[in-house]
Order: C-alpha cells, then structure tokens, then sequence
C-alpha cells in the first residue's frame, strides 16, 4: 500500500513539472510571437518612414511608365497607384501611350481598365515606374513635381531638386519592386493588381527564364498568381507571347514603334525598336521590313541611330536579330558584337539571344562613349 502511494507521489511529480514545463514553453512561444510580431511593426514603420519624409502632397499623383508602354510598365503603374491609395494618396495609373498587343491581352484577361493617357505632365505630381529617362518619359516632365522613381534600369537623366523616393534593384521586373514595397509597408496585394503584375513579370522575365530573373521575381510571380487566381503561369505566358507576336492591323512604322526606347550616350542619340517573332522565317520577315522602315525614322524622331531588335524567345529558343539603321549604327553593332554574331548585310544573329536592357545597351554605351569627341 505505502509502495502504490509512493508511486503515485511520483505520478504526481512528473505531471506538475511537466505542466510547469509546457507553461514555460507557451509563455515562451508568446514572447518570441509577441517580439516577432513587434520586430515586424518596427520594420513597416521604418519603411513608411520614407512618405514621412515627403511632406504634404497637393493634388494628384499620376503614376506613369514609359512611353510605348508594355506589360511591366502599365502593370507597374497600376500596381503602385493602387498601393499609393491604400496609404492614403490621391493617385491614379496613366500611359504616355498606345499599348501594345501583349499588355491589351493581360489588361483584358484581368478585367481591368486601361489607364488613362497623359498627354503633358507639366505641373503634376509624377511618380515614374520602369524608367528615369526623360526621353522616355511624359512630355512636360522637366516643369513637373517628380515624387518618386521605382526602378530597375540604370540611373537615367531625369533629376530633381526636392527629396524623392527612389527605389531602383537590378532586378527582372519592376512590378517585381513594387511587390517587394507593398510587403515592407504592410500593405496586402487586392486581386486586380496582382494580375497586372504577374502580366510584368512573366512578360520583363521572359517566363522566369531571361537571364535578368532573380530569386525574388520567382517569388513574387509565386505569391502573385496565387493573389490573382492564375493557376498555370506557363500557359498564361504562351496566351500572352502569342499576342505579343501579333502586329495585324499595325504598319512597319508601328510594329518598330511598338516597344521603343530613347538613349543618349557620348553626345550621341539612339534609339531601339524591339520586335517579337515566332520562329526564323517570321524573323527574317520582320528583319527586312525593320531595315527598310528604320532609316525614315530617324529625321522624325531627330536621332542619329536607330536598330532593331528583333527576338525569338519561347519555349527553349532563344535568339536576336540586331539590325542596324544606317553605316554608323552597323559599325557600332559591328564593334560591339562582331566576334560573336553572324551578319549577313543585314542583321547581326545572336545565338543565345541577349536582353536590351543588360547587354544592347550597355554595349552601344560603351562604343558610343568611347568615339573621340570634338
């Protein structure tokens, strides 16, 4: 009998240090849950601190993307007007132009309203997404109040005097910048943005498999399907590249037009029109219709070069055409990629293709900066 007490004693024992031990550890898991969830509040008003430092903004901010607006840059405008109203602001998307094929589908697939265009941005307060060239950007932008630029090219022309938030990451997509913002300021994704947004990313990252994607495009790609209810990206991307690929209806003009880009470098000012194709003998079309357009472009849009880029990039294919506007232009691509590309009189072929934004400019650049000047 006193054994079966004795045992029970130790019962007893085993249970109150045992219940003392699982106390501790949920009084422990509420601290560190109550000091995550602090360290979480501390990091969301850090990031806002940003808008704090902006002051009052009076009227209007109109968020806008390049000119010859594609899917990255529509998407991005729409996203970071959406998220600038959710911290309070007055915003609202525009395009400095027609968009293309590929962003109509994306716009349409999502259900959302193409932004309104903005014909002068004189006088308005401007954020700019995908671009800080004012070459690329709205007219009117030198007399305009320039609130912010997000990213991810390199730093362009456009400056400032008055403090601005300036967000740029050497990253696939700028939608992608936006996501990452719109996670730092607490701010939760609504379904209509995100289907933007996955539209920039697949579109800038060519399906996450242009060499400019990173860890967190795939992530936010991941996080914003789900948010958008696209369940198959890959197929979403072939809908959209097939419409990227369509030019019916459009002129040589407007195909090279369709996705097109102003430089400056070595006091030299060039242009470069990209053009999709499907396969090489849609490529070799589309090469000799750009190398006839191009040269009467040049008087009208007042540069002193102009190419076309002219890419098959689907599935496992990976190829550019680089096609050069005049002699000077040739001799540039000529310098730049001789060794490494077939030419044929009339296009320059790389095989693995290259992005415009990595590799084309920045070798144009460097040929251009380094001519002698007078």
């Amino acid at each position: 009998m006193e054994k079966m007490k004795n045992i029970w004693k130790w019962i007893a024992l085993v249970i109150v240090i045992a219940a003392v031990g699982i106390g501790c550890f949920f009084t422990g898991s509420r601290i560190e849950t109550s000091k995550y969830q602090a360290e979480q509040e501390l990091n969301v008003k850090l990031n806002r601190s940003d808008l704090d430092g902006l002051g009052e903004i009076d009227g209007t901010i109109y968020v806008a993307g390049h000119k010859s607006p594609d899917a990255d840059t529509v998407g991005s405008a729409i996203a970071y007007a959406a998220l600038l109203k959710k911290l309070g602001y007055d915003a609202v998307p525009v395009v400095l132009g027609d968009i293309n094929n590929e962003t109509r589908f994306v716009l349409k697939e999502g259900g959302i309203e193409t932004p309104q265009l903005l014909e002068d941005a004189s006088g308005c307060n401007m954020v700019l997404v995908d671009h800080s060239e004012y070459t690329q950007s709205a007219d009117g932008l030198r007399d305009a109040n320039v609130v912010s630029i997000i990213d991810h090219h390199g730093d362009g022309s456009v400056t400032t005097g008055n403090p601005l938030i300036y967000d740029a990451r050497p990253i696939g997509s700028t939608a992608t910048i936006i996501w990452i913002r719109y996670r730092n300021y607490g701010i939760e994704v609504d379904p209509q943005a995100a289907f933007a947004m996955v539209g920039s990313i697949l579109s800038d990252t060519k399906n996450l498999k242009s060499n400019t994607t990173t860890f967190a495009d795939r992530e936010a790609l991941r996080a914003l399907a789900e948010i958008a209810g696209i369940k198959d990206t890959d197929t979403f991307y072939q809908k959209m590249y097939q419409a990227s690929i369509s030019y019916e209806g459009k002129t040589d003009e407007e195909i090279f037009f369709d996705d097109y880009k102003e430089y400056e470098s070595g006091g030299k000012k060039y242009s470069i029109g990209c053009v999709n194709a499907y396969d090489e003998a849609s490529a070799a079309d589309l090469v000799n219709r750009m190398a006839k357009v191009i040269p009467g472009t040049l008087a009208s849009t007042g540069m002193d070069m102009s190419f076309a880029q002219v890419s098959i990039f689907h599935d496992d294919i990976s190829i550019t055409y680089l096609v050069p506007g005049d002699d000077a232009a040739r001799e540039v691509l000529e310098t730049a990629f001789g060794e490494k590309a077939e030419y044929n009189g009339t296009s320059f072929r790389l095989e693995p293709g290259i992005s415009r934004k990595q590799v084309l400019v920045p070798a144009i650049n460097q040929i251009l900066e380094a001519y002698p000047h007078e």
